[in-house]
């Protein structure tokens, strides 16, 4: 605006010095000249200097105060611009860093050959890699979309439902999208992660089909290769009694055939055991669900500490029993199973007499029971072995006990099952004691 006024200021000047400047030529021109023109020409040439003195020149001397002070005024919203300017280009970097960096992560992510995708809390996909798509036949150009749209097997949304509640690593084994009993479907295991401070959870699944048909072979082998076994051997056991009532009439059975007779009964019973134990096993992996239920452990526990004692009854056995916990939540014929197993293996490592303890109680990780012993113990560097499949602790004294090397295999499985865990304390001539937890009804 001023520096507007100024300009019109200069222009006014300058055709004023124009017009003025006219009237001496006019009067040469004539040749004339009279002295009271050039008395007005001379006045007006004043009158424009003094024009220029009083507003021009003021004019341009406050526009250049006015452009000084405007810039001293400024430069602070010069070095805001500037510091704004800097922080964009530091963005505009770290954008770029971001960007290769999750670049970096999907190409890592897509070339894994398993199934891996993210997920919100509201079970809404937000990135599945190349696997994934491929076993769903989703494309990246529907993301996000709804878990629902990709499969509708309500298992597995509930077990990711599950996991975001308890915001925790949750595992699932042998899992199938296929519910039919279809020989060739797929077998997952499922991971899920959460992932830090952006509430989102990571999905992996991990192809076992090889694996679970490795074991259902191992499996049907076992079983079926038992079933065989024992119908025979309890044939040949059955006629090994028939021979043996007939033959003890005879006053030389004992010298002649006793020992004889004795070892094949003892052989065939162990063999018997053995096969028994090999389908009991069979059948605690195939088990895909157990029947929970509330039990009373104490009446449990009291039977079964009664019928064992008369299997030992050349052995003195004290029962130490403090249950603060009588009910746990298992399955019954299973749970029993385990009991019958862990305190016949104390029974049968105590000598002459001893003292089993059995303790039970409930804290905030679930029911625990505790069965401990003071028999001939475990060594150190074969106590991680004990629920090996046919693992027996190599000392001469459990050799002479006989037992399949089944049993804390059986009962390990068991545990599993329950989702709970078991642990084994043990030092020679010590005695045992195992630690069995369970999730709480």
């Amino acid at each position: 605006m001023i520096e507007k006024r100024f300009q019109r200021i200069l222009f006014f000047q300058a055709l004023f010095l124009v017009l003025f400047s006219l009237i001496p030529v006019i009067f040469l021109k004539n040749n004339v000249i009279d002295f009271k023109y050039f008395i007005v020409w001379a006045s007006a040439i004043a009158l424009n200097l003094l024009y220029i003195k009083k507003f021009a020149l003021p004019s341009r001397r406050l526009l250049r105060k006015i452009r000084t002070s405007a810039i001293r005024e400024d430069l602070p919203w010069a070095e805001i611009e500037e510091t704004i300017a800097r922080k964009d280009v530091a963005l505009n970097k770290q954008k770029e860093e971001f960007e290769l960096e999750n670049l970096k992560y999907k190409r890592l992510l897509d070339s894994l050959q398993d199934p891996v995708f993210i997920f919100t809390k509201d079970l809404r996909i937000i990135y599945a890699n190349e696997a994934l798509t491929s076993l769903f036949k989703i494309a990246d150009k529907k993301l996000p979309m709804p878990l629902i749209q990709v499969s509708r097997n309500l298992d597995f949304q509930d077990f990711l439902s599950s996991a975001i509640k308890i915001n925790q690593t949750s595992k699932k084994s042998y899992f199938s999208f296929n519910q039919l009993q279809d020989p060739h479907k797929t077998y997952f295991d499922l991971k899920v992660f959460p992932v830090d401070n952006l509430n989102n959870y990571l999905c992996l699944l991990h192809d076992v089909t090889d694996r679970k048909m490795a074991d259902q072979v191992r499996e049907d082998f076992v079983s079926n290769f038992s079933h065989e076994v024992r119908t025979p051997l309890t044939i040949l056991n059955g006629q090994m009694q028939i021979l043996k009532a007939q033959l003890v009439k005879n006053d030389n059975f004992e010298s002649q055939y006793g020992q004889s007779f004795v070892k094949i009964e003892n052989n065939s019973r162990r063999l018997i055991n053995l096969f028994n134990d090999l389908l009991r096993l069979t059948s605690v992996e195939t088990k895909k669900e157990i029947n929970k239920e509330l039990i009373d452990f104490e009446e449990m526990l009291t039977f079964i500490t009664l019928d064992l004692a008369v299997n030992y009854p050349n052995k003195k056995i004290q029962f130490d029993i403090d249950l603060t916990q009588k009910v746990f939540f298992v399955d019954y014929n299973l749970f029993e199973q385990v009991l019958l197993n862990l305190i016949d293996n104390a029974i049968k490592y105590i000598d002459i007499s001893g003292i089993i303890t059995i303790r039970s109680f409930h804290d905030a990780n679930g029911d625990h029971l505790i069965i401990k012993d003071n028999g001939v113990g475990i060594p150190e560097d074969q106590l991680l072995r004990i629920f090996e499949r046919f693992f027996r602790v190599d000392s001469s004294r459990s050799s002479e006990i006989e037992g399949t090397g089944l049993g804390l295999s059986i009962v390990k499985h068991i545990i599993q099952k329950h989702d709970g865990k078991i642990r084994a304390q043990s030092r020679p001539n010590e005695g045992t004691t195992f630690t069995l937890s369970f999730p709480s009804a």
